[in-house]
């Protein structure tokens, strides 16, 4: 493998180690064998750019282009973002109730082709899976997965699975930037300014 390669590849694996995800488990997301991420994590296979993507969106890593100049304050950035709780470590119960509902959404997307609210609701589940969520927090993802999961066959789903979309985005963006669950009105009129 190349000196360039090397690092990336390492740091995949560390964030796979630290998910306690097995190799086999990052297979099945994957769609790779086990063997070829066995192959690429030891260095006798250089991996190919689209592999390298699919594994580390797998462990909900995003490869993004930063101008050199930036790079120390991106890197600044994400250190004074990253939490303790940013990997899901092996054993916890939530770590299995997200890996039961990605499995639903990629059943889902296979048997009735892939739809913008599927899109989001993965994107949501990968987002929700990195952050310490409450227990309130986590019976509403519980509940939301379980209603996609009666629907999924019905002709009510697409409305459902709508909906399903954006009562995760309300809880993502309420984790994300601490904004309020309800959408705010763009403009209000208030009586009490006679000045306007």
């Amino acid at each position: 493998m190349g000196y360039k390669s090397e690092h990336l590849v390492s740091q995949v694996r560390e964030v796979r180690e630290a998910s306690g995800l097995s190799q086999r488990a990052l297979s099945e997301r994957t769609g790779q064998t086990q063997s070829h991420i066995s192959q690429i994590e030891s260095g006798k296979m250089e991996p190919g750019l689209s592999s390298f993507i699919d594994m580390a969106r797998a462990l909900d890593l995003e490869l993004v282009l930063v101008p050199k100049k930036l790079v120390p304050g991106v890197a600044a950035l994400m250190r004074s973002q990253a939490t303790p709780d940013m990997h899901v470590h092996a054993g916890q119960p939530n770590d299995k109730r997200f890996a039961r509902a990605e499995r639903l959404v990629k059943k889902l997307k296979q048997v009735y082709g892939s739809s913008a609210d599927l899109d989001r609701i993965e994107e949501y589940l990968r987002f929700l899976r990195r952050v310490n969520l409450s227990d309130q927090e986590m019976q509403l993802v519980r509940g939301e997965m379980d209603r996609l999961e009666r629907y999924q066959a019905s002709p009510q789903a697409d409305p459902v699975v709508h909906d399903i979309a954006q009562t995760l985005q309300r809880l993502r963006n309420s984790v994300a930037h601490g904004v309020p669950s309800e959408p705010r009105p763009a403009y209000a009129l208030d009586d009490g300014n006679e000045n306007a």
